[in-house]
């Protein structure tokens, strides 16, 4: 079949174009360093790309979320800090104030004293990072104290425990409302720190003031992963895991995970912590794990950590996981408390508050009055009195060290939160890369490639197109 003039045109100008169209693409790639920058690229790539894509936006958020989070953990702590030190100086003054030789005059001065750090007190129970008041539940935008028609110093905010998502399903709280450090109503029962899992029991306690419970870590039993090869770090010395819970250790996956706890990556030989890497369940209890000995295969089986509670510090029961309601009593001060040891899962010093129900800057308002002694009370009067708004001063001042303690405790689970989502960021910029990112030496190749087929294309197709009939009669 004979080609016409104007099919040899349009078969040079669909080449030209089709040779251009490829040049202008391993340009793109080359300037933009991507493989695909549109669907038609690679179908299949594309849909790939968007959904790391969407992971990437969501880790990126968690970070943000945690970064954020850890900054008003942080900066609560920073002021819960001061406040311990203003109670301390408080304490200070109540002691000197006690003392039997003061006359009345240093006494007042004393009052004077208190007084001025009772204002400063409201202060920092008011404090804000930017617009947001640290201390007043979810009620973020007003001051949560405020002074009341009568004088006294009344909570405005609420309860509410505010949480930032760090992840599928994982959230962490970043705020302690101000009524339960400042204003804490005791006056009805027993609180737990809660850093244990122990719960309180089924029979009334008695007490007063500050006790703790110890719940002493005993030992460690890996009998059900033996055959992995994987021991105790140090005989368990350093462990604070207690209960039983599954070790799972997945080597396609690369991570371990001890019950419900974070899912952490399995170390690598040559790290300093390979003989004693530290795996934590949802409570935060620590199991050191040496991994020297370790077959490298799967693992997945119970382990479990047996221990003992005191209140006392001295007399030390077993805890066999099943019991309701076991008596501890501290001979020392007469405190009977009654536990639950159903859900205990990690060692440590559990805090038991008994009971009031004064404001702190109650009491430090009757502190004041009490040295200033408008009353006229005897000494022996004052030194009583005193003597009790100490006692309520203490609780106060150890809400406050348990608050600063769980702060601490957030700001951790945050700071290794957002080290875990970097990495996992890593991870999967790592991934997209792989799949929409273009190897730009290829790119640059393709583009030298393509602009010389193009330049032939162009000077046939200017050949090809002088040869037509009228060419051929000249």
């Amino acid at each position: 079949m004979r080609l016409s003039t104007n099919q040899t045109y349009r078969l040079v100008l669909d080449g030209l174009r089709t040779n251009y169209d490829r040049m202008v693409r391993s340009a793109e790639q080359a300037a933009t360093g991507r493989r695909i920058n549109r669907p038609s690229d690679d179908p299949t790539g594309a849909a790939l790309t968007l959904g790391f894509e969407r992971r990437l936006a969501d880790i990126e958020r968690s970070i943000g979320a945690a970064r954020d989070g850890r900054a008003v953990v942080d900066g609560a702590a920073g002021v819960l800090e001061e406040v311990s030190g203003l109670m301390s100086e408080v304490r200070a003054l109540v002691v000197q104030g006690m003392n039997g030789t003061l006359d009345p005059q240093a006494r007042a001065a004393l009052g004077d004293q208190v007084a001025l750090l009772r204002e400063q007190l409201v202060t920092l129970a008011n404090s804000r990072q930017g617009n947001r008041y640290l201390f007043a539940g979810s009620e973020t935008g007003a001051r949560p104290f405020e002074q009341g028609a009568d004088g006294r110093i009344l909570y405005r905010g609420d309860s509410v425990q505010q949480e930032v998502r760090v992840g599928s399903g994982v959230s962490i709280p970043i705020n302690i409302a101000g009524n339960q450090l400042f204003s804490a109503d005791q006056g009805q029962g027993v609180e737990l720190s809660g850093l244990t899992g122990i719960a309180l029991g089924l029979t009334a306690n008695e007490g007063t003031g500050v006790e703790t419970i110890t719940v002493r870590h005993d030992a460690t039993d890996l009998s059900g992963i033996a055959a992995s090869g994987i021991v105790s770090a140090g005989g368990g010395a350093d462990d604070t895991f207690v209960g039983a819970a599954n070790l799972v250790v997945d080597v396609t996956a690369g991570t371990i995970q001890l019950g419900d706890g974070p899912v952490v990556q399995i170390p690598d030989p040559v790290d300093a912590n390979y003989s004693n890497y530290v795996v934590r369940n949802a409570a935060g209890a620590e199991l050191h794990l040496d991994f020297t000995a370790w077959n490298g295969a799967d693992v997945a089986g119970p382990v479990a950590g047996s221990a003992s509670i005191s209140l006392d510090g001295i007399a030390f029961t077993s805890i066999d996981f099943s019991e309701t309601d076991l008596r501890l009593e501290n001979p020392a001060t007469g405190a009977i408390v009654h536990v639950d040891t159903q859900a205990v899962t990690r060692a440590g010093e559990e805090l038991v508050h008994f009971g009031g129900d004064v404001t702190v800057f109650d009491v430090l308002d009757s502190i004041a009055g009490d040295l200033a002694n408008a009353a006229n009370l005897d000494s022996s009067d004052i030194v009583k009195r005193l003597g009790m708004g100490l006692g309520e001063l203490d609780r106060h001042q150890n809400n406050v060290l348990a608050g600063l303690g769980v702060l601490g405790s957030r700001s951790a689970r945050l700071a290794d939160a957002a080290a875990r989502l970097e990495s996992l960021d890593v991870q999967v910029s790592a991934q997209l890369s792989t799949v929409r990112d273009a190897d730009l030496s290829e790119a640059v190749l393709d583009l030298q490639r393509n602009e010389q087929i193009l330049q032939l294309s162009q000077a046939a197709g200017t050949r090809l197109l002088q040869t037509s009939l009228l060419n051929f009669l000249q």
